[in-house]
């Protein structure tokens, strides 16, 4: 075997898609690149990370992979790769992933160290002896929020001490630093609003509850509450579900004649024109694990309305730096988005609060070195 080298690590993700999940590992391993470390991705070749990332990872190994589970002929493509390239550390971001790398740990590379970084809720228990064996070869589990560590140590049988909470970071300074004036964002956009504009970023789906904020604009169209709603993304490409749900939508604004009060731009790189432009930002997912949209959105010093559930609930520290609602509860949002707009004082003070507390606590040099720090000690 070739010399193992400390600096060596490997990142395993066989998602083909581009998301959350994609992009924050993009991220990492281009700050941990620069920090020093020698990274071999290790995907399929047709991911989204591959293509995007060609220039960052100092090699690559492409998997096929025929099966989810029990994919031995992956697991010791991915061993023989390791053991040649001197690397003993890996990190998996997936947890469709675990069960491969389960395999390369047990029969192909027992002495793999594997880190796993959490993007994820756990959801139902899984303490099961299939889960418990693919968490088993975790040696550091990393989650982003001391919510989510909760939850594994509530459903899973993975030991408490080797969990540690580092968050998901991102460049601060992209948001911090206004790029354009309000004026400016909305002239960019081509939108006029008459009234405040409330805005949802983000992949249009079900779960995201697009459609639930034209209905509560719609209900507070009814009681005489002037607002503009500013829809920033689009449905995932050849997702029939999503299309149908975009569908509705459009079907809905078209039924009421809202098209002067709901405007619908297609998701765009350059997300300063959003959080530039808007006036209050609203998250109405069903559950985001993290919601890096929320983090955004505290960064560029917006009043946020956003679900009582999952990570956002503590990124927004229980409703001291951001307004927080019952899910899918009409009264709830729309009582609550009322006094955001009638009292601005207090609305210019949720925002304050949470560009200060975000513009400290997710600077990306924090999880890098948390990361670093990890490797570097073994947890």
């Amino acid at each position: 075997m070739t010399n193992i080298s400390p600096t060596k690590i490997a990142f395993l993700i066989t998602s083909t898609g581009w998301g959350g999940l994609e992009m924050n590992t993009l991220k990492l391993a281009k700050l941990l690149s620069e920090k020093g470390y020698s990274i071999t991705l290790i995907t399929q070749e047709n991911s989204s990370i591959y293509t995007q990332g060609k220039d960052i990872f100092a090699s690559t190994v492409l998997l096929q992979k025929k099966r989810k589970y029990f994919d031995f002929g992956a697991a010791k493509k991915i061993s023989a790769a390791l053991k040649t390239n001197g690397i003993d550390t890996i990190f998996v971001f997936d947890n469709k992933d675990l069960d491969v790398v389960a395999w390369t740990k047990k029969i192909f590379y027992k002495q793999l160290f594997v880190l796993y970084q959490q993007h994820m809720q756990i959801g139902i228990n899984k303490k099961d002896f299939l889960h418990s064996f693919r968490f088993n070869a975790i040696d550091i589990w990393i989650s982003p929020l001391e919510y989510l560590k909760k939850e594994v140590t509530l459903r899973t049988k993975f030991p408490e001490d080797k969990i540690r909470i580092v968050p998901l970071c991102l460049d601060t300074n992209q948001f911090t630093t206004k790029k354009y004036t309000q004026a400016e964002a909305l002239s960019k956009l081509n939108i006029q609003p008459k009234a405040p504009l409330v805005g949802i970023i983000g992949r249009i789906g079900e779960k995201k509850g697009q459609l639930f904020l034209v209905e509560s604009l719609l209900k507070l169209k009814s009681k005489g509450t002037a607002i503009e709603l500013l829809i920033f993304g689009s449905p995932t490409v050849n997702d029939p579900e999503c299309q149908i749900y975009y569908n509705r939508i459009l079907e809905t604004i078209k039924e009421h004649q809202l098209e002067a009060t709901v405007h619908i731009v297609p998701y765009q790189k350059d997300v300063a024109l959003f959080y530039n432009a808007v006036d209050v930002f609203v998250l109405a997912s069903h559950s985001e694990t993290y919601g890096m949209v929320t983090i955004e959105a505290m960064l560029s010093g917006l009043p946020i309305l956003a679900t009582h559930a999952g990570g956002t609930s503590e990124i927004l520290d229980y409703g001291k730096l951001g307004s927080l609602y019952e899910y899918e509860n009409q009264e709830d949002f729309c009582g609550k988005l009322i006094s955001l707009l009638n009292n601005k004082d207090e609305a210019s003070a949720f925002g304050k609060r949470a560009f200060e507390h975000a513009s400290k606590k997710y600077q990306q040099e924090i999880e890098v070195n948390g990361i670093d720090e990890i490797i570097k000690n073994r947890g």
